[in-house]
């Protein structure tokens, strides 16, 4: 049975607009599960219905087999980490973390003992008696974290919890995030926008779009194996065209690249494709390469600009099929603005995604 099973839950703000319609998800025990979208997609309306904070129009909250759906949230056993930290400015770091062991009348010497194991855990016993105002942002949400597991919930909800800090603090504290979750085996919900944070500290993620999952699996199967047209450009698929499929076999596909036959994976999950079907192609700056002049095996085009990124060049080359981004690495040759070069394909991670693809996708994912 799922730790916590989210059962066709509906959600609207507003009149015959839901936010969630019918969703459903479960949660495995001791699972970190992130919610990955853009603003406006319903992860974190899913997460604050869990919370208790947004009573939805129909459907069931679970968590360890125990209905929580029409639980008040003080009356729910959860921990949550919000994105502001939420910290209390007049208490010491001690009684923030205490607070909610407080409000439950755990006695006093458990409190002390509880509250001083979970500051150790997040590195803070030497700063007890400070206030959040004579912390570093890291450190303030070290604190939300030691007081949102303290109480020792069956599920912790973790609402952007990253996006105040800054790029070098977000790796620690994915880090931290990730370390802490395992050690104490709670089943967790994270919600973030940001790709890479769900790709590092996530047993599995959930695309979301509208209200809807769009694609749920492993990190490394979002990553490298998107089902959708939109998973392929939200995961950062940087190039995509349109290609008829010209022929199928032997677990692959073969169409054009301009003039050029390539051929490539295709998802099973979608059935067989036919010659002659229209497929979307995508793959990343880094899976195809460039060099001078006209070659015979490849995309003819021209370099309309280029980035320096460190040890690698972007360039934006223009051909026949369109404008595509590929990523070379800078100690090798370069080419300026104009000059004339042949797009070389490596197919092995090109993915094609079919146009009736998406209508085959559900509403709610077991």
């Amino acid at each position: 049975m799922p730790h916590l099973e989210i059962r066709d839950l509906t959600v609207s703000y507003e009149k015959n607009q839901p936010t969630l319609e019918q969703f459903s998800l479960d949660v495995e025990q001791g699972e970190l599960l992130s919610l990955l979208g853009p603003s406006g997609c319903g992860k974190t309306t899913t997460l604050r219905s869990v919370a208790g904070f947004i009573r939805p129009d129909a459907g069931r909250i679970v968590i360890n087999g125990r209905d929580y759906t029409d639980l008040p949230p003080n009356k729910r056993d959860i921990g949550l980490v919000f994105q502001s930290y939420a910290l209390f400015p007049h208490l010491t770091v001690f009684y923030n973390v205490a607070f909610g062991l407080r409000m439950r009348r755990i006695p006093k010497d458990e409190v002390r003992a509880r509250v001083t194991k979970a500051l150790k855990m997040v590195g803070l016993e030497a700063f007890a008696n400070r206030r959040p105002a004579q912390l570093s942002g890291g450190q303030q949400q070290r604190v939300a974290l030691a007081r949102a597991t303290v109480i020792e919930p069956q599920v912790l909800l973790l609402d952007e919890p990253l996006s105040n800090l800054d790029a070098r603090l977000r790796v620690d504290m994915r880090q931290e995030i990730r370390r802490l979750q395992q050690q104490l085996g709670i089943t967790t919900l994270y919600v973030t926008h940001d790709q890479v944070e769900a790709m590092s500290i996530s047993d599995r993620v959930v695309v979301m779009n509208q209200g809807a999952i769009e694609q749920i699996g492993t990190p490394e199967s979002i990553f490298a194996a998107p089902e959708t047209v939109f998973v392929a450009d939200f995961m950062g698929f940087d190039n995509r065209f349109s290609a008829v499929v010209e022929s199928v076999g032997n677990g692959k596909l073969r169409v054009f690249w301009g003039g050029a036959p390539i051929e490539l994976r295709w998802n099973s999950k979608f059935g067989s494709p036919q010659s002659g079907a229209r497929a979307e192609i995508f793959f990343r700056a880094d899976d195809a390469s460039l060099v001078a002049g006209t070659e015979a095996s490849g995309l003819a085009g021209q370099v309309i600009l280029h980035t320096f990124h460190g040890n690698e060049l972007r360039y934006l080359v223009e051909t026949e099929v369109g404008e595509f981004s590929i990523m070379q690495d800078s100690a090798g040759e370069r080419f300026e603005s104009g000059a004339a070069v042949t797009v070389q394909a490596q197919t092995q991670k090109w993915i094609a995604i079919f146009e009736d693809a998406r209508k085959t996708k559900g509403k709610s994912h077991d």
